[in-house]
């Protein structure tokens, strides 16, 4: 029987749901069936979905990257009231009509030729935000263990670390490299559609949408998307998963997750006992469209090769690169795989070899070549101001190379042989600036980082304190343990395994139950009644989760009344007026006391007082408060 559920009326009834879809999901798949969902679309649709999707993509740095409506998302969604933007995306859901998608191309690293990147309208990427929202939870509670791109709580190391895990304790050393020809751009719209079908997604008018978003055109190309999906798209990276699902079911079952009539309690029993038996072994790891599969002999291997080849072409319409798909022994060369090589070498370990991982030198030559040209392009005229902006800029670069390599067991070999490039390319550059070399830790920046070392890095002086390039060279080895299954956004066990890994802050959902009627309380009457769009709206109740339901003026709970959120400087422009950061929460009456400059304070203490004067005090616009005191001044005179 299908399941359904109500639509959510605040972002913590969405997590709710969101936690019921993925229990409900996993549960029948591990009993060996599939869920059934219906009624998905009014949970796509609702306001606290909206309003949860819109967040989600302002803080990406592409949302004021426009479609081929040249609408963007502050000036065309977060500026509008809140009631057209709920309007205009559930109209969009009850009569979804896809507009074409901007094509753009991007550089391959390494490569002459280009990526296309699909850029759908703004309208759009809501509407697809809303759909990834309610379908990640379902479909993540069925794809494969040891599928590791585009997922929530996975990333490359862990995929490499699967890699080492098995080489490790099987002493399988024959690795299928596998290299899928065009892999997005060839998924088949039937397929993916009876997948998600299969998969539990029964209510055909979100399959309706899919299927309409799959075959959008591309701006300046008549013809209907027959096959592909569109890399770009929000949903794109769930929908490739769904689909390539298919193969990570077919190879898990003929070895890793075979069925056997005996149900054994341990998977490495099972796996023993599949030894003596005829079937060739193999495990597979996937990220995204990278994938190897990792056996015993060369053999076995080329079988698998040749098998896969088979299965991709007649149950996916796909094909396996015959030049590009690799059989390889670990013990003799290197994998290349995500950015990381990979071998094997003889060493004190049970199965006689040991891991060996290292970044992919010819990538990392092309990111360091890079960014020595950022360093030699510094302009030579810039202020101190301009010069500390750009080294803290390729500084963030350098740190962003190195901790994505540090789960590689000789990231220091590899970055020692660039690291002093880099340095002496700074210096040159600073020495118009006066640089000098001064030992890492008694420079001002990346203090966590610089503290550690005595090495000197180029630095030049700003004001009484020194900041300084810093060096490929600091960097260490970071042991990545195996992927927790249990670690997932959509179970509180699952989120709070995350967080004691990875010791992120948990983000809090929104509040939006402590505003029930949806009225603007904020400081509404003359000249800002205007500034009370969608952005307030959403970001109020954010500022309410940050001052942790106490009011910013006399600090007592705002639990018991709806709280009214406050502009610190309502004189910014629109686009930073309704931001988190200038927003505050009070009570009613400091609300009033605050923008009432004749309210009366003597009901409040000392230390409310002082801060409700000062906020009055950037209510006036700055030149204002410098008319007047120039007034004062010439009175006083």
């Amino acid at each position: 029987m299908a399941q359904q559920f109500d639509y959510p009326k605040t972002e913590t009834a969405l997590r709710e749901i969101q936690d019921k879809l993925y229990q409900h999901s996993k549960e029948a798949h591990d009993a060996g069936n599939r869920p059934a969902f219906k009624g998905l679309l009014e949970i796509m649709s609702a306001e606290a979905t909206i309003i949860t999707a819109i967040h989600n993509i302002k803080s990406n740095r592409g949302s004021e990257t426009p479609g081929v409506d040249f609408k963007t998302m502050r000036k065309d969604y977060l500026q509008r009231s809140h009631s057209w933007v709920i309007r205009d995306i559930q109209s969009a859901f009850r009569h979804f009509e896809p507009q074409r998608i901007r094509r753009v191309y991007i550089d391959k690293p390494g490569k002459a030729e280009k990526r296309p990147l699909g850029i759908p309208t703004i309208r759009d990427r809501i509407v697809q935000e809303c759909m990834r929202i309610v379908l990640e939870p379902i479909l993540e509670a069925q794809f494969f263990a040891h599928s590791y791109g585009f997922r929530p709580m996975r990333d490359t190391a862990m995929a490499l670390e699967r890699i080492n895990s098995l080489t490790h304790s099987t002493g399988y050393h024959w690795i299928v490299e596998g290299d899928i020809s065009k892999c997005f751009d060839r998924i088949d719209h039937t397929i993916l559609l009876k997948r998600l079908y299969h998969m539990g997604i029964k209510d055909r008018r979100v399959l309706q949408i899919i299927k309409a978003m799959l075959k959008a055109g591309v701006m300046d190309e008549c013809e209907v998307n027959g096959e592909g999906t569109p890399q770009g798209g929000l949903i794109s990276p769930l929908l490739a998963n769904t689909y390539l699902d298919i193969m990570d079911e077919w190879a898990s079952q003929q070895w890793e997750r075979k069925r056997t009539r005996y149900q054994y309690a341990q998977p490495q029993k099972r796996l023993f006992s599949l030894r003596k038996t005829a079937l060739i072994p193999g495990f597979l790891v996937r990220y995204a469209d990278d994938f190897v599969i990792i056996t015993d002999t060369c053999a076995h291997a080329e079988n698998w090769k040749a098998r896969l080849q088979t299965f991709l072409h007649s149950k996916m319409k796909l094909t396996l690169s015959t030049e590009k798909t690799l059989i390889t022994d670990v013990r003799k060369k290197y994998i290349k795989f995500l950015g990381y090589e990979f071998k094997q070498v003889p060493g004190k370990a049970q199965k006689g070899y040991v891991a060996r991982s290292i970044p992919d030198r010819a990538r990392l030559k092309r990111k360091v070549d890079q960014i020595a040209e950022e360093i030699k392009n510094i302009p030579e005229c810039y202020s101190r101001e301009q010069l500390i902006g750009e080294i803290n800029r390729i500084n963030s670069k350098v740190r962003g190379i190195i901790q994505y390599n540090q789960c590689c067991t000789w990231v220091s070999v590899a970055m020692d042989k660039y690291g002093r490039r880099l340095q002496l390319a700074a210096m040159r550059r600073l020495k118009q600036y006066n640089g000098k070399w001064i030992p890492a830790n008694q420079t001002q920046n990346l203090p966590r980082i610089h503290q550690q070392y005595k090495q000197k890095i180029p630095s030049v002086k700003y004001r009484d304190i020194y900041i300084g390039f810093t060096s490929l060279t600091f960097c260490r080895w970071e042991r990545t343990y195996s992927k927790n299954q249990a670690e997932t956004p959509y179970t509180e066990n699952g989120r709070q395994a995350y967080f004691q890994r990875t010791k992120k802050k948990r983000i809090n959902a929104r509040l939006d139950e402590m505003y029930p009627d949806k009225a603007v309380r904020a400081a509404s009457h003359g000249q800002w009644g205007k500034l009370n769009n969608f952005e307030l709206i959403m970001n109020r109740a954010y500022a309410l989760n940050r001052d942790k339901l106490r009011c910013r003026v006399c600090g007592g709970w705002l639990i018991s009344a709806t709280p009214w959120a406050h502009r610190v400087n309502p004189n910014l422009p629109l686009d930073k007026v309704n931001r988190v950061n200038n927003l505050v929460s009070l009570h009613k009456k400091c609300f009033d006391a605050v923008n009432n400059p004749n309210y009366d304070l003597s009901e409040f203490d000392e230390k409310a007082r002082k801060k409700v004067i000062g906020y009055r005090e950037k209510l006036v616009p700055s030149h204002t408060r410098n008319n007047k005191s120039a007034l004062m001044e010439r009175r006083v005179r």
